[in-house]
């Protein structure tokens, strides 16, 4: 009897360690929001949605942006963009990539621009960092809406720091 409770015994610590082996990973994983306001010279507030080692952290983006060849999706007509946003907060600096397409919300120009209002959807993922935001990896998806001169985003995914 005490050698087939010593099996057991053995068999739930090696069942609990290779969970906790199987788990690390993906705890050092932590969810994030970033909001941009403004187009190539905005402002941005990352917040974390859980808890980990990234804090809460606010400062200007820039963005450089590249348009590919519009696409047609059943009908309507899909702007597809390449973007590059760096981000400078208190805490570091971050260089996000990210691929999203555009629809068109009006049939005329925002007032005083040469583009229709529009609404975005994209994915995104980080390419360096410094401070804070040194060796991050990870990225998640977008959402943006373009109105002329008010433009928001908002990247929610996860980041892991290393």
């Amino acid at each position: 009897m005490k050698a087939r409770h010593a099996i057991l015994v053995a068999l739930a610590a090696a069942v609990t360690l290779t969970s906790v082996a199987a788990a690390s990973p993906d705890a050092t994983k932590q969810r994030v929001a970033i909001s941009m306001k403004g187009l190539a010279n905005g402002t941005f507030v990352l917040t974390p949605l859980q808890a980990g080692t990234l804090k809460r952290d606010s400062g200007t983006v820039s963005l450089v942006w590249s348009d590919e060849p519009a696409v047609m999706r059943e009908g309507q007509n899909v702007q597809i963009y390449r973007n590059t946003y760096t981000l400078k907060g208190k805490r570091g600096s971050m260089s996000i990539r990210e691929r999203n397409e555009w629809v068109d919300v009006s049939n005329e120009n925002a007032p005083g621009f040469d583009f229709r209002p529009g609404v975005g959807i994209g994915r995104w993922k980080v390419v360096g960092g410094t401070g804070a935001y040194a060796k991050i990896t990870g990225g998640g998806r977008s959402g943006h809406a373009g109105m002329g001169a008010e433009w928001l985003a908002r990247q929610e995914g996860f980041l892991t720091p290393r």
